[in-house]
This record gives structure tokens, C-alpha cells and sequence, in this order.
């Protein structure tokens, strides 16, 4: 007797992967019953690499999924064997294809799971049980079940505690650059290392610093300075100044020290044009991504804002789908709210 457990893929497979996780060790073998546009896309191939497993190691079932009697017949023609177990993942595939599977699998003995999305139960259906989900993605999995790789850079240029000090100092200086040497002299500065770093570097290494802390990050969940690449390109699509994996969700921060000094663009044209960037970012990586803007610029100086300029951001903002714009005044407390 063996215990089976089988997926039904889609173009979300994050559900697929977390089950897989969870029930690590309580199964003999996976199945994937997948479309010809899933394998088209590559899902099944996606998730193996996310599961560390071989391409095509996994047996599929490729079914039409707007046909409910040829999807149950292509079931019927599986050597599926009445003295197995089976655990039903119903999360993924059209609602067609889960009701015919939930169907024919009803003279099995088959357990059938729910993974909602965005929150961390499963949910079994038999007995209406919701059970936490204990496992947490890292970033290297998340990735790999959109068929994308990373590269980052976390190596810090100078000590925390100098990035630290270097904060506090801007901040006692109600974060006026002109106050600061490093940030004055930035271009004359002796090695390009240097010049990189406190023309704005050091900002990306502080959020890095402080997120990771605040949110006890592992050091496979969080990173800076990324390059995201399509599964075989050798040309990156997007960078990404920091980012991180919490609670299976993932995280994204686009960092400036401030918004002015660009020629020819206000403020409030540039805080725009950051917010569009992350917003066109964030569509490529899930459902559900929190992307957030960090700035030591004051969104509330009346010298580049009225009150009407900060609403229709904000209105921008949410429209974007952008999670949250955190400017000096949050800096300055005891953590970040996200």
C-alpha cells in the first residue's frame, strides 16, 4: 500500500509547494495531473526545482480542464490502485478540474486538502479541520516556483554599527544632507567604493540591517542589492534594493534618501516614478506582494507638498497596489511598521 499525494497544478503553485512541504515524510509519491498549457508554461518543471527534486521525476496526468467527462475519463484510464491512499490537494487547476478530481477520488480512501491563499492553515476537508501550516518558503523557493532565479549581494561595505551611526547623526540632524561631511564630500571621496556608498548606498545597507533585525530574518530569507533573472537568461529583468520572506509572503523595498536633487523632475514627479517601478516589479512575483517605498525625504514638507499633492499620492498609491511609502518621521520610531 502506498500514500500518494496528488496536485493539481495551475498557475499559482505556492499552495502545491506548502502541502508538499507540510506533509514531508507522510506520503511515498507525488502525481501532478497538469494541462497542456501548464506544460507549456513549465509548472510542473517550476515546482520540482522549488522541491529540489529531478525535472520530470514526477509522474503527470495531462487533462483538458474545461472538459469535466474527458477529465474524468483520462482519470479512469490511470492505473490507480484501491488499496493506496490518497491525499487530494484541491487548491490548484480550474474549479472543473477540482470538482471532477474531488469527484472520482470519492471511491478512493483520499483525504482532500485546501490551501487558502495568503494565509498560513490548511484546510481538510473531510473533517472541516483547519490546521496550521508550519512550513516557511525561503527566498531561493519562492523564486524557483515562478521560474526565476536570484543574485545578490549582501556583503556589508562598512560595520552595521557605522551604518547605525551614520542614521542617528542624519536623523539629530532633522536629516538635512548638507549637515553631513561623508554626504557633501561624497564625490571627491578617494575609491569609488566609498563615493557609491555615502551618495545613497549606506541607506539600502541600514533598511537591510534593520529589517533583517526587526524581523529576525534568516540569512536565506532576506537580501539587498538583487538582480532577478528569467529561468535561462543571462540578463537580468528587474533590481530590487532589499528584500525578504516572511510568513510565506513575500516583501520588496525600493530605497532613496531622498527625492530631490534629480534635474529637471520634482519631488513629487520622482516619489511617481518609484512608485510605478515597484508597482510593475510586484506583478511578476505572486498574488500577494507587499511593496513598500523607504525614504528619508519629508512628504510633508510644505516646501514641495500641499495637502492635495500627499492625497492624490496616496490615492496613486493605493491604486498601484503599492503596500506603504515609509518616510523620515517612521524612521524615527522604535520599529518599522509594515
Amino acid at each position: 500500500m502506498s500514500k500518494i499525494l496528488i496536485s493539481i497544478l495551475s498557475d499559482y503553485l505556492q499552495p502545491n509547494f506548502l502541502l508538499i512541504k507540510e506533509l514531508e515524510g507522510k506520503y511515498d509519491k507525488l502525481m501532478f495531473i497538469t494541462t497542456a498549457q501548464m506544460k507549456k508554461k513549465s509548472k510542473g518543471v517550476w515546482l520540482e526545482k522549488a522541491l529540489g527534486l529531478q525535472e520530470y521525476s514526477v509522474k503527470r496526468i495531462d487533462v483538458v480542464e474545461d472538459d469535466f467527462e474527458s477529465l474524468k475519463q483520462e482519470l479512469v484510464l490511470q492505473p490507480f490502485d484501491k488499496s493506496d491512499e490518497y491525499i487530494v490537494n484541491l487548491t490548484g487547476g480550474t474549479k472543473i478540474m477540482s470538482i471532477a478530481v474531488y469527484e472520482f477520488f470519492h471511491s478512493y480512501n483520499a483525504v482532500y486538502y485546501y490551501v487558502p491563499i495568503g494565509k498560513n492553515v490548511i484546510k481538510e476537508l473531510n473533517t472541516e479541520r483547519e490546521i496550521p501550516l508550519c512550513y516557511r518558503l525561503n527566498l531561493h523557493e519562492y523564486f524557483s516556483l515562478y521560474g526565476l532565479r536570484y543574485e545578490c549581494d549582501n556583503t556589508l561595505f562598512l560595520k552595521e554599527s557605522h551604518t547605525d551611526n551614520l542614521f542617528g547623526r542624519f536623523k539629530n540632524v532633522k536629516f538635512n544632507r548638507y549637515r553631513i561631511p561623508e554626504f557633501i564630500n561624497a564625490a571627491t571621496l578617494p575609491s569609488a567604493n566609498e563615493k557609491k556608498y555615502y551618495a545613497g548606498e549606506w541607506f539600502e545597507e541600514y533598511s537591510y540591517n534593520r529589517l533583517k533585525r526587526e524581523n529576525n530574518l534568516k540569512d536565506d530569507c532576506i537580501c539587498k542589492n538583487a538582480k532577478i533573472y528569467r529561468e535561462k537568461s543571462t540578463e537580468n529583468d528587474n533590481e530590487i534594493d532589499v528584500m525578504f520572506i516572511k510568513e510565506n509572503q513575500l516583501y520588496i523595498f525600493e530605497c532613496k534618501v531622498s527625492m530631490i536633487g534629480n534635474p529637471g523632475l520634482t519631488a513629487k514627479d520622482v516619489i511617481t516614478g518609484y512608485l510605478y517601478k515597484l508597482a510593475a516589479i510586484a506583478k511578476d512575483y505572486g498574488l500577494h506582494v507587499n511593496s513598500y517605498l523607504l525614504t528619508l525625504h519629508n512628504l510633508h514638507n510644505p516646501r514641495y507638498y500641499t495637502e492635495k499633492s500627499i492625497e492624490l499620492l496616496q490615492k496613486r498609491k493605493n491604486i498601484l497596489g503599492i503596500k506603504g511609502i515609509l518616510e523620515n518621521m517612521d524612521f524615527k520610531q522604535q520599529t518599522l511598521k509594515l
